[in-house]
């Protein structure tokens, strides 16, 4: 990101910055906006807001409107980026001084990872959380993948509709034949995207979190539903998926929902046999936060585009040798944003080689 401006986007009434890649430190009081300017750079560039599913809560206390553009390099060059905001009106995107009418075709995907404190349930939280981590990596990285993922779960939400009624006793088993082959086409689509991103994830992973002080022994491993699609090839999911919609029907009617299926996936998370998910201390389940983020970077960057990385409270909890550790692997690749409330953010930066050091304060940034 080359220039980023800001209006009416929660603290902040109006804000531009012209930027450099590689670090760059935020610092400054809680309640500043530091973690304002990481929406708005979010907002930029996907359309939405990291801290809530309601955008138009981001808007300013008093203003009618927020806006955020923004200046991005990218794989097919520089970019000029547009977002407006307006309860009532919804959101108004131009790209290139062009106009653009579905926030789908406007957003980059891929284009940012964030890190806010909430993001540890990528390690300690259920595991939707894990599934939509890798999620987000596989719709910046793998053209076609929202589409099938949108599909497939729609396809689930229709099946557990009709075994509702099936259960009720509305209606018979036989309606369920489509659903299952949707579920099954669709989900086979994103049961093998996500074992393969999985597969590519788990050495970067593992050297991140071994880098960043985390213990050697990383790893990620799928734990697919059903477990029978453990080991498949792509041509054998759909096999399983099938099979398993079969074994399982009386118990899908029975609970009316279905019980079975990628929507069901998990990640474990580990080193050697240690499940950090269950067992690891904070300290290093938000290392293998940041393991993960800094793999997926990896990931996306050998696929034609680095993401800006936004890391948000990332030192709070960390001793201060992981703290060097991240600040010094942040200075070389890309853009990364830290932000910080510790009075010595401005030491860090300058012991780190940051790009920039902002601090703001006050409605205002230095």
């Amino acid at each position: 990101m080359r220039r980023l401006e800001v209006s009416n986007v929660r603290a902040w009434e109006r804000v531009a910055l012209e930027l450099e890649p590689g670090l760059i430190v935020v610092s400054g009081p809680n309640g500043a906006g530091k973690t304002s300017l990481i929406e708005a750079v979010t907002l930029s560039t996907i359309g939405v807001s990291p801290r809530t599913a309601r955008e138009a809560e981001a808007i300013r206390r008093g203003a009618q409107a927020l806006h955020v553009a923004a200046e991005i390099d990218g794989p097919g060059g520089r970019q000029h980026r547009e977002l407006g905001l307006q309860p009532g009106l919804g959101r108004r995107m131009r790209r290139d001084g062009n106009p653009v009418r579905s926030l789908a075709e406007w957003r980059a995907p891929g284009a940012v990872l964030v890190f806010l404190p909430e993001e540890l349930r990528t390690v300690k939280g259920p595991p939707a959380a894990r599934r939509r981590a890798l999620d987000r990596l596989l719709e910046g990285s793998d053209p076609g993948y929202t589409e099938a993922s949108s599909a497939y779960l729609a396809a689930v939400a229709q099946r557990n509709a009709l075994l509702r009624r099936i259960r009720a006793g509305a209606t018979g088993e036989a309606g369920l034949a489509p659903w299952d082959r949707a579920c099954i086409e669709h989900g086979a689509r994103v049961a093998a995207a996500r074992a393969t991103a999985i597969a590519q994830l788990s050495e970067p992973f593992g050297d991140w979190l071994a880098r960043l002080g985390g213990g050697q022994g990383g790893r990620l491993l799928l734990e697919p539903s059903p477990s029978t699609r453990e080991g498949l090839h792509a041509d054998g999911v759909e096999g399983a998926l099938a099979d398993a919609l079969a074994r399982t029907r009386t118990r899908d009617v029975q609970a009316a929902q279905t019980l079975s299926g990628p929507h069901r996936d998990d990640v474990w998370i580990g080193t050697g046999d240690h499940d950090l998910r269950r067992l690891g201390s904070q300290g290093e389940q938000r290392t293998a936060v940041l393991a993960f983020l800094l793999a997926c970077r990896d990931h996306l960057t050998l696929r034609g585009a680095t993401p800006i990385l936004l890391l948000d409270d990332v030192l709070s909890e960390l001793d201060p040798d992981r703290r060097r550790l991240l600040l010094h692997e942040l200075t070389d690749a890309g853009q990364a944003w830290v932000t910080s409330a510790d009075p010595d953010a401005a030491a860090l930066a300058e012991a780190a080689g940051a790009a920039h050091h902002l601090h703001v304060e006050d409605g205002h940034v230095r």
